[in-house]
C-alpha cells in the first residue's frame, strides 16, 4: 500500500506555508498512460516511488532493502516562480537495510524543499534525483537505484528488471482507503522484479541478487478522520505468485471495510480482494526500548484461494525511527512465509510495514 506515509510526517508549519488552491482528488479510476505515469503528478499532493526487497549474497547470506523517494507538495503555485529559490514542494527519501546474520537494522533518511535544483524529478518517465540519491528507468524498462550515506555506513546500487507486467491495485489503478470519497490513491506495482547489483554495509561492499516489489502511489487525500494505522504486506512466493494485504485499523483494532489485498497467479490477470476475503491475527508483540508495543508475526488466511500460513520478521527490530522528517517512527521489515495453498506447501519472503502503533498517526496534521 505504500505509503499513506506522508500524510504522517508533516504538519508543514515549520515551512510556514500552506496551500491557497485546491489539489486534485483521487475519486475515480484514472486511464493510465505510461511510460508517462511512471512520473510525477504535481496536481496531486502525495506522491511516492517505493522498493523493497529480499536479497542474498554469494554464500546465501540473506538481507532486506527499503529505498522510497517522497514528494509532498507545499503549494499548488510557487509564489516566486522566476525565483531560484522557489519552492512548491519538498522531497525525501528513506534507505533502510537489513542485515540477517549480524542482527543488525540501519537506516538513512534525505529531506529537501527542492531549491537551487537540488531535487529533479521527471513528469515524463521514472526519473528521480535527491541529493544524489538516484531512481532511473532505462529504455529496457530496467529500474536502477543508488543510495549512499556515509554518516550511518550504508549504501546500495541496485538493478531492477520486471519479470511481470504492472499491476493496477484495487478498482483499476484506485486504490479506497476510506468509505470517504476523495481518500483513495492512484496506485499500481510491479510485483517481482529480478534485482542484482551491491549494497554496502560498514564500508563493505556486497554483491547480491535477489527479488524486490516496486510501489508508485499518489493522492492528495487517504485516511479516514479515525483511522489509526495500517498493517500492510507484500509477498512473493516461490511458486511464482504474489500477495498484496492492507489492513486498515479503527479504533479498538478494528479493521476498516476499505482494506483490500490482491492477488497476482503466476500467469494471467490479477484478482482483487475485500476485506471480508482474508484475516490478519498477530501472534506475538515486540516492545521498543522506548516503550512502543508492534505485533511480530502473523498469521495470514485467505479462504478464497485456499491460502493459510504464518508470516515472520526476518528480525524483530526493523523500526525506523526518523529524525529529520518530523520525528517520525514506522516498522517496515523483511519477513518470511511458510504456509499451504490447497493443502500443499507455500513459501515465500516479502515486506510487511506498520504504522500507528509507535505514535497516532497523523498527530499534529489536519489535511
Amino acid at each position: 500500500m505504500k505509503k499513506l506515509l506522508i500524510p504522517l510526517l508533516f504538519g508543514l508549519a515549520t515551512f510556514g506555508i500552506q496551500a491557497a488552491e485546491p489539489w486534485a482528488r483521487a475519486l475515480s479510476p484514472r486511464v493510465w498512460s505510461f511510460p508517462r505515469d511512471h512520473g510525477a503528478h504535481p496536481e496531486f499532493k502525495t506522491e511516492w516511488w517505493y522498493f523493497t526487497g529480499n536479497l542474498e549474497d554469494s554464500n546465501h547470506r540473506p538481507y532486506g532493502y527499503e529505498l522510497t523517494f517522497f514528494r509532498h507538495g507545499l503549494q499548488t503555485n510557487p509564489t516566486q516562480p522566476n525565483s531560484a529559490w522557489s519552492i512548491r514542494d519538498i522531497a525525501f527519501a528513506h534507505l533502510a537495510l537489513t542485515d540477517v546474520q549480524s542482527r543488525k537494522f540501519l537506516f538513512a533518511e534525505k529531506l529537501s524543499r527542492g531549491a537551487l535544483g537540488e531535487v529533479e524529478i521527471s513528469q515524463k518517465d521514472m526519473q528521480v534525483q535527491l541529493a544524489g540519491w538516484k531512481l532511473n528507468r532505462q529504455p529496457d524498462s530496467t529500474m536502477t537505484l543508488s543510495a549512499t550515506d556515509p554518516t550511518a555506513k550504508i549504501g546500495l546500487s541496485l538493478s531492477c528488471q520486471p519479470l511481470k507486467p504492472l499491476t493496477l491495485q484495487g478498482e483499476k489503478g484506485l486504490s479506497r482507503k476510506s468509505a470517504t470519497p476523495g481518500n483513495a490513491s492512484h496506485y499500481y506495482s510491479f510485483t517481482r522484479l529480478e534485482t542484482k547489483g551491491q549494497l554496502e554495509i560498514d564500508g563493505q561492499k556486497i554483491p547480491v541478487t535477489g527479488l524486490s516489489w516496486f510501489d508508485h502511489e499518489f493522492s492528495t487525500s487517504a485516511l479516514g478522520e479515525n483511522q489509526e494505522g495500517w498493517d500492510w504486506f507484500c509477498l512473493q512466493f516461490d511458486s511464482g505468485e504474489e500477495l498484496m494485504l492492507y489492513r486498515m485499523r479503527n479504533p479498538g483494532n478494528q479493521t476498516d471495510p476499505a482494506s483490500s489485498g490482491t492477488w497476482i497467479p503466476a500467469r494471467g490477470s490479477s484478482s482483487s480482494l475485500q476485506s471480508s476475503d482474508f484475516t490478519i491475527t498477530p501472534l506475538d508483540q515486540w516492545k521498543t526500548a522506548s516503550g512502543a508495543t508492534y505485533p511480530s508475526g502473523w498469521k495470514i488466511s485467505v479462504p478464497s484461494l485456499q491460502i493459510s500460513g504464518e508470516v515472520q520478521p526476518l528480525l524483530r527490530d526493523q523500526e525506523l525511527q526518523l529524525k529529520r522528517t518530523a520525528n517520525i517512527r514506522y516498522w517496515e521489515g523483511a519477513c518470511t512465509f511458510k504456509g499451504t495453498q490447497k493443502g500443499k506447501p507455500l513459501s515465500g519472503r516479502g515486506y510487511t510495514e506498520l504504522t500507528g502503533y509507535a505514535a497516532p498517526i497523523g498527530q499534529g496534521m489536519k489535511e
